[in-house]
């Protein structure tokens, strides 16, 4: 059972995938936890809210009608499918954006993902 299964397994058992999608609120849960995040004082309070962050998208893709599995696999193919390099510059990682680079770029399908 992944993670994600097991995430709606917890959701589904307490009626929270039953409510109607409000994208406020939603957003409101996550500011929260980025909140937490922010003020954490340490590497497990970040961690905990960063899990809960996690947990709160899962459930929000789940209301949305989308399985968060396959919904994060097409999120990685076409992260994958990217070259670039990290740009210590800015502390990023950096697409390469010639024509010949985004011509192999995958584009996330997530109508695959709907439930």
């Amino acid at each position: 059972m992944t993670h994600f299964n097991k995430i709606n397994a917890w959701a589904n058992e307490r009626g929270l995938l039953n409510i109607e999608w409000d994208k406020t609120a939603h957003a409101s849960f996550l500011a929260e936890e980025l909140s937490e995040f922010l003020r954490a004082k340490d590497g497990s309070g970040e961690i905990d809210a960063l899990c809960d962050m996690i947990v709160f998208a899962a459930n929000a893709m789940r209301i949305r009608g989308y399985d968060p599995n396959i919904a994060m696999d097409e999120t990685l193919k076409e992260i994958n499918s990217r070259t670039g390099a990290f740009n210590p510059e800015t502390g990023k990682w950096e697409k390469f954006k010639t024509p010949e680079a985004m011509a192999l770029w995958y584009s996330a399908d997530y109508n695959k993902a709907k439930l």
